[in-house]
């Protein structure tokens, strides 16, 4: 049986109720939010999966939750954000926490579609959002392909160059009071091939309490977020070529596989953390990301964001 609790934000913890929760909290909290003027029914939340606490938290930050519900230990954060309702979640780090994760939404929630906010290392630089057309497993021949009507957008997206990207932060062991920037402008590319692979094997890694915000759980999402830099450009549209691979994490492939299953729409804006253009001249990952992950996060968060607000009705 799945244990499931529903938490009222503000409130104290209920005890555990039924399935039919679920469906009841969704209603009264996110599909109340406006209505589907086709079909007469509300309309569908999207669900939007980070891997670690750092991804999600700049798009908790700008996001109305109203209520947390926790399915199996997994928490779902319902809400709006950019305008329309949201269901916010962790996949937890690794493909096998990304594929159950995943599973477990799809199992309980009626949504839209699923959005990835993440970072990504690349060839790219960066700082960039990379937004592939397919994903696939490292080594595997089977892709599973973005919604190419989703990724019309986001291409339209990059094109207008009117998402902020963050491009200055505080490195504490370089420059501790001066912003270290990157010497581009960061943009969105869309297409190309994403890869998804890890070590871990088939034994999913749990997350560690008081782990920080990228080992750590949900929990490190209720603390207090710092910024992320100093300064935010313009971003305009990169190009690339149709099956490159182009960016490489260890979650997305499996989260499109259960959405392929599943028939719903998929997207990932994957920003690097990990790549060309460093102003530091830093060793590639883990030494990158490790300098790199904010503000690469906040730039997914960002399109990401810039993403939710296209689908308003």
């Amino acid at each position: 049986m799945k244990k499931l609790e529903v938490v009222p934000i503000g409130s104290q913890h209920p005890s555990s109720r039924s399935r039919a929760v679920v469906a009841a909290v969704l209603a009264l909290s996110v599909f109340a939010c406006g209505t589907d003027d086709d079909a007469g029914a509300p309309p569908r939340p999207v669900a939007v999966l980070s891997a670690f606490p750092a991804e999600l938290a700049p798009l908790v930050v700008q996001a109305t939750i109203s209520k947390k519900i926790t399915i199996d230990g997994r928490v779902f954060r319902i809400g709006r954000l950019g305008g329309v309702p949201v269901v916010l979640a962790l996949t937890g780090v690794g493909l096998v926490n990304a594929g159950n994760t995943t599973r477990t939404l799809l199992d309980n929630f009626d949504v839209a579609g699923i959005v990835v906010s993440a970072v990504a290392g690349s060839t790219l630089r960066i700082g960039d959002v990379v937004v592939p057309t397919t994903w696939r497993f490292k080594g595997a021949a089977t892709a599973y392909p973005a919604t190419p009507k989703w990724l019309d957008m986001a291409n339209a997206i990059a094109v207008s160059g009117t998402v902020s990207f963050e491009h200055c932060l505080i490195v504490p062991d370089v420059s501790p009071d001066v912003p270290v920037c990157l010497l581009h402008q960061p943009a969105i590319t869309v297409g190309g091939v994403g890869e998804s692979s890890d070590t871990f094997g088939s034994v999913p890694q749990p997350c560690q309490l008081g782990g920080g915000d990228i080992l750590g759980c949900d929990d490190e999402l209720d603390a207090p977020t710092a910024a992320a830099s100093n300064g935010s450009v313009r971003g305009a549209a990169a190009a690339v070529a149709a099956d490159a691979p182009i960016a490489k994490d260890m979650e997305t492939a499996a989260i499109a596989r259960e959405v392929a299953a599943h028939g719903v729409p998929f997207i990932a804006f994957r920003a690097v953390s990990d790549g060309a253009g460093d102003p530091l001249n830093l060793p590639p990952f883990p030494i990158q990301f490790a300098v790199y992950y904010k503000l690469a996060a906040h730039n997914a968060a960002a399109a990401t964001v810039a993403f939710l607000e296209r689908l308003k009705p």
